[in-house]
């Protein structure tokens, strides 16, 4: 997975989450990233690969997903529909932290696991069938009342069957990962330098191999590679929406030359920048697959599937 991408989400009082539907082909991975509000993941008919906190999960068809506030996640489909059409495939649902903290001003002492209660499961699973009846419904003036009746209705499971406190552990790990999110997020918004773990390492004040630990820990990357995919996943836009020259896009995109832009793409997408955009040369395909919705840590990928 690659890129850290602190999140945020055009949530208001009056609508404190934002639903997100997920239609047609999914050929997209959703790279390493992490927010402050608390999202819900329901996969209907497709599967997929969660790395939490550099923790891999398995989730099949029909499951649900927490992912808690500030936690590094990632997302990569690995059976998906073979015609996928316009139908739903999966749901997602971000809940604004300040929501939570009204509601629970103990929200930073818990921890949400959807784990066992398979009765309040499937209460969940049914606010989230209400939820995409009503997003796929004609707009109505106050709709939106409808839409927090329900988020009510999910919180008020989430904190009586579903919440626990934070051990001593997770408290400890959390204080890495917030370390941790600092740095990515330096890295992604210094992507174009010549960055170098000794050199990012310096500017936090921290030793260069206790950066090399928690990244290696947390993400299952080494700074260099962190720091490739960051640049490929950069570069990859400027490659499909763009007619910039490789040399170009390599230079924009950070990476030293055309040589090493290469190797690193052929690594992450099986061929050459230039067999790429040669196979996906309509800008209309790039408006299919890379919606300018998606926030910049959504890449497409030919998913993986699993013949086993």
């Amino acid at each position: 997975m690659d890129l850290f991408y602190h999140e945020t989400f055009m949530q208001s009082e009056q609508m404190p989450m934002e639903l997100r539907l997920h239609r047609g082909q999914i050929n997209y991975m959703i790279l390493e990233h992490w927010h402050r509000s608390i999202e819900i993941d329901y996969l209907l008919d497709c599967e997929a690969d969660f790395y939490m906190n550099g923790k891999k999960k398995a989730v099949s068809a029909g499951s649900i997903t927490l992912i808690n506030s500030g936690d590094i996640h990632a997302l990569e489909p690995r059976e998906v529909p073979e015609d996928p059409g316009d139908e739903i495939h999966g749901i997602s649902l971000f809940i604004s932290y300040e929501f939570l903290k009204k509601i629970c001003p103990e929200i930073d002492q818990i921890t949400f696991e959807l784990e066992g209660a398979e009765e309040r499961l499937h209460e969940l699973k049914g606010i989230f069938d209400d939820l995409i009846r009503l997003e796929l419904s004609p707009a109505e003036e106050y709709g939106y009342l409808k839409k927090n009746a329900l988020l009510h209705q999910l919180m008020y499971l989430l904190l009586t069957y579903f919440k626990g406190p934070k051990n001593s552990s997770a408290v400890k790990s959390q204080k890495y990962i917030d370390r941790l999110r600092v740095v990515l997020d330096y890295v992604e918004e210094n992507y174009q330098e010549p960055l170098t773990l000794q050199g990012v390492a310096d500017y936090f004040n921290v030793s260069m191999e206790y950066l090399a630990r928690i990244l290696k820990k947390y993400t299952g990357n080494t700074f260099k590679t962190h720091l490739n995919q960051v640049r490929v996943s950069k570069a990859f836009r400027d490659l499909l929406e763009t007619d910039y020259s490789i040399l170009e896009i390599a230079m924009r995109s950070g990476f030293p030359d055309t040589r090493s832009f290469i190797n690193v793409f052929r690594d992450t997408y099986g061929m050459t920048p230039s067999q790429y955009r040669k196979k996906n040369p309509r800008r209309e395909t790039v408006k299919e697959t890379v919606s300018a919705e998606y926030p910049p840590h959504i890449r497409v990928v030919e998913p993986q599937r699993d013949n086993n």
